[in-house]
């Protein structure tokens, strides 16, 4: 699912008609996939079955945040019940009540409903932001950015578009 419309988009670069539209929804769907990977997780409000490691203390970070719902917390095969801890939804943070989730290699299973139901402005607007830089700098391998000698290629996001995404970026997974 990308994280803007084509209408939002065309809006935005001032197209009009649909000649462009295949075009733009592959650079839409480029967008949302190098915003993900760069922040690592995923926008969009979703279901998720995660195995993780446990590393012998008493919290544990989910892989998506902010978390909507917990289905299921087994550890070592054991289900803990609701009660047994203290979910911190906006961080994607579950605190154990007591103990400590044991260290081991995927003992730790998480079913649980993470995303957000609307796409936060700044998020769509950075995505729109990559499609227009993509959109002008067809054929490049580099996002473009003009200048008075011409096109200038960058190798690194924009400085406001990195601005935006590091606010969301998962951190310690």
């Amino acid at each position: 699912m990308s994280l803007t419309t084509l209408s939002t988009v065309k809006e935005y670069l001032g197209l009009t008609g649909t000649g462009e539209a295949s075009l733009l929804n592959r650079l839409m769907d480029w967008a949302t996939d190098f915003i993900h990977s760069h922040c690592g997780r995923i926008f969009p409000q979703g279901g998720y079955d995660e195995y993780i490691d446990g590393d012998g203390t008493d919290t544990l970070l989910s892989h998506q945040f902010p978390i909507i719902s917990v289905s299921s917390l087994e550890v070592d095969g054991a289900v803990k019940d609701s009660a047994s801890f203290v979910l911190y939804a906006p961080l994607g943070l579950l605190r154990l009540k007591s103990g400590v989730f044991p260290r081991g290699k995927k003992n730790v299973r998480l079913q649980y409903t993470a995303g957000y139901a609307a796409i936060p402005k700044d998020i769509e607007q950075a995505c729109i932001e990559l499609v227009a830089l993509k959109y002008y700098d067809r054929g490049s391998a580099r996002l473009g950015v003009a200048s008075k000698e011409g096109t200038s290629f960058v190798s690194q996001l924009p400085q406001e578009v990195r601005q935006v995404l590091d606010l969301y970026k998962r951190y310690g997974v």
